[in-house]
């Protein structure tokens, strides 16, 4: 017997009887495995794990040992698995309910994937062994799945889609007998993946997670089964074909003559369900100058769901896949004629859509109009035209939506007023740098950064929005929308705080400009970061625009409808406030009307009450509120600065001053009499201009003066 202590710790030494004997001081927290084992390789060991009293441990649970707070516990794949099973222990010392067992790997589908990968191309003989090994597997997983028997049946899914996959790209046919054989094999696996296998996969995940699972399963294997049925044409003389029929699918794999239309599926095949079909006009390939065409097609059912990313959209329809050997499919020469049953989905709006798919992730297929049109459509049946080739299926929305002639003039209008809103924010900006010894107040700052945050925002919105290829930029973009877009409404909200402060608290000098610029900057980062944390980077960007998905809107809806709502109550106050005061109750009626409207659109573009539009426009019966939506929200750089740059009588008065002071320069160089008097009257002048950080200074009717407000908010300059 050989005994071997491979710890490596001092106090630790064995004798000849095999007793051993262990004196440690634990310093810090550590496992230690100690044992027997003899020369022949036979061990007995046992695992110690030692943590210090502050830490805390979670206690064994069956196969699983104790485990320190933190760490992963790791046990092996069950039996006829490779691999192992890890669970954490969380920081309160208690398992986590949910263990992860992706690596496992099953013993014979590791097999299949060794053979596999050895060989070349496959010959039948090897494929239909190999096929059938993996519809024995599935099926005894079927009849233990449903008693919760076995854990690991969606990791032999995935592991029998990559095998799926290999075959498709490396088999070989040279009789049609065999052909059909080993499709018949081929496509009753396919079917059961796509039926209860591909929930299988799923199960496990939730919302976002889960159909991005189901994607990745359904596009493999469409991918599969057109590779697949390839390879079986070339076995195939003209005017044979393969036909399979399986309860969710319908497939026919065919080889023509080269003036024949290609139809599907043909009355012999499926002649209960003729409403679904297709036909491709034999001039689609008439370019192709040869003799024979070969093609596959195939009827898909209950699938397609798995490609779409909001929940007022259903495929309405089965799917229908054309692939025709040796055709551009991208570009025919005669459209392809669909025509769909409906299925019984609601909705008042139906799209012809098509398969598309991004080359640079072979997962992120999603459904696209492009190239397809709606020929007509009654309650039960569906016409289609596309110009290409593909998988097909109609769409139905049933929720309100708004007309497309509608949404191209919001479109211009939203193009149009953010670009003259960016160009009159930076504008705006760059004059109150330049003027800033004349106009500085904490209003001012608030003003500056409200405008950089709209900047920003506005041009990422025109630019990068609907640059929603790479998954990984339409995350950061969005991110990035979503924090401006929420840094413009906490400014908002500091601007009207300010307004606040500045009429009901006219005595106070306290300063607060950092702590509004910390809340306008801060808030967001943490409101972005929750969202990102809570939807687990899952709930930014979609196949369409880079902005939230309808699970996160929440995010950015409830912020901005609590400070809308917190400034108009503000506005409310301040105005009843400047109305009972009795400089207003010696105005007339049309005095107070003209003051108060000249006082509401001063502060609507900095307290972001426009938003209020956006309540009323989400009903499409109200689309007089989508435009008013679009105008004034889009405008909100221009309105900012027309009524505090243009219209400001303060930034007039600092303009003039700033001319006086040149002009009285420019006399220097001609008379050195008065170089005195100038410098003097400069001197003065800054120092009656420049407000303090109190916000104490000469004003207009838009800034606000905190000891003066009832007399200057709405008063005309005299």
């Amino acid at each position: 017997m050989c005994f071997g202590n491979k710890t490596e710790l001092q106090g630790c030494h064995s004798n000849s009887t095999y007793n051993s004997t262990c004196n440690i001081v634990v310093e810090s927290s550590m496992t230690i495995k100690c044992g027997l084992s003899n020369c022949s390789n036979y061990s007995i060991t046992s695992t110690i794990t030692a943590v210090r009293k502050a830490d805390k441990l979670c206690k064994t649970d069956n196969q699983w040992p104790s485990t320190q707070q933190g760490q992963e516990a790791r046990i092996p794949c069950p039996e006829g698995y490779s691999g192992e099973v890890t669970r954490k222990c969380l920081s309160n010392g208690k398992w986590d309910t949910t263990h992860t067992s992706e690596s496992c790997t099953q013993n014979r589908l590791k097999e299949i994937e060794n053979v596999l990968n050895k060989t070349g191309k496959l010959t039948a003989d090897i494929v239909e062994s190999s096929l059938s090994t993996i519809s024995s597997i599935l099926v005894v997983n079927d009849s233990t799945s449903s008693s919760n028997e076995n854990k690991l049946a969606d990791n032999d899914i995935k592991q029998s889609v990559d095998l799926i996959s290999t075959i498709s790209t490396k088999v070989s046919f040279t009789d049609q007998e065999a052909a059909n054989k080993t499709t018949q094999i081929f496509m009753d696996i396919v079917s059961h993946i796509l039926g209860p296998g591909k929930n299988n996969v799923a199960s496990r995940y939730t919302n976002a997670h889960k159909k991005e699972k189901e994607k990745k399963v359904t596009s493999k294997i469409l991918a599969s089964v057109n590779s697949f049925a390839k390879s079986v044409t070339s076995a195939l003389k003209v005017n044979q074909n393969v036909t399979v029929k399986k309860h969710n699918m319908l497939l026919s794999i065919e080889k023509i003559d080269n003036n024949t239309d290609i139809k599907f599926p043909k009355e012999t095949e499926d002649s209960s369900q003729q409403t679904t079909h297709f036909v491709l006009p034999q001039g689609a390939f008439k370019n192709m100058r040869v003799t024979e065409v070969a093609f596959t097609a195939v009827k898909y059912e209950n699938i397609g769901s798995e490609f779409i990313s909001n929940n007022y959209t259903e495929v309405g329809s089965s799917v229908l896949s054309l692939t025709v050997n040796g055709l551009d499919s991208q570009h025919l020469e005669e459209n392809i004629i669909l025509s769909f049953q409906r299925k019984n989905v609601t909705g008042n709006s139906t799209e012809c859509v098509f398969l598309w798919e991004n080359n640079s992730d072979t997962h992120s297929s999603v459904w696209n109009t492009s190239g397809c049109s709606l020929e007509n459509s009654t309650d039960s049946q569906v016409n289609c035209s596309c110009n290409h080739l593909t998988n097909f299926a109609i769409l139905m929305s049933y929720t309100e939506e708004i007309p497309k002639e509608d949404i191209k003039r919001l479109k211009i209008i939203s193009v149009f007023g953010c670009s003259l809103s960016i160009i009159g924010a930076f504008v705006t900006i760059v004059l109150y740098i330049y003027f800033w010894r004349y106009i500085k107040s904490r209003r001012s700052t608030l003003v500056i950064n409200l405008c950089s945050a709209l900047c920003i925002a506005y041009l990422l919105f025109l630019t990068a929005v609907e640059h929603s290829e790479n998954k990984t930029g339409c995350l950061i973009i969005a991110a990035l929308l979503h924090y401006f877009f929420l840094a413009m409404f906490t400014t908002m909200l500091c601007l009207g705080i300010d307004l606040a402060v500045a009429v009901f608290d006219v005595f106070s000098s306290r300063s607060r400009s950092a702590i509004f610029l910390l809340v306008s900057w801060g808030l967001p980062a943490v409101i972005v970061a929750i969202t990102l944390g809570g939807s687990q980077l899952e709930g930014y960007g979609d196949e369409t625009y880079c902005w939230l998905r309808h699970t996160t809107l929440f995010g950015f809806i409830v912020p901005v409808l609590c400070i809308v709502l917190v400034n108009l109550i503000i506005v409310i106050f301040v105005m009843r406030r400047i109305y009972t005061s009795s400089f207003m109750m010696k105005k007339s009626l049309k005095e107070k009307t003209l003051s108060g409207l000249k006082g509401v659109c001063g502060l609507l573009p900095i307290l972001g009450l426009t938003w209020v539009f956006g309540i009323f426009s989400v009903n499409q019966d109200l689309i007089i509120f989508q435009y008013l939506f679009a105008v004034f929200n889009s405008l909100q750089g221009l309105f900012i600065f027309l009524f505090y740059v243009a219209l400001n009588p303060q930034m007039r008065e600092a303009v003039a001053r700033k001319i006086k002071i040149y002009d009285s320069k420019s006399s220097i160089s001609k008379t050195s009499k008065t170089t005195k008097f100038v410098s003097t009257s400069y001197s003065e002048e800054e120092q009656n201009f420049e407000e303090r950080e109190d916000g104490t200074a000469a004003s207009n009717m838009f800034i606000i003066p905190r000891c003066s407000v009832q007399s200057k908010l709405f008063n005309k300059r005299q």
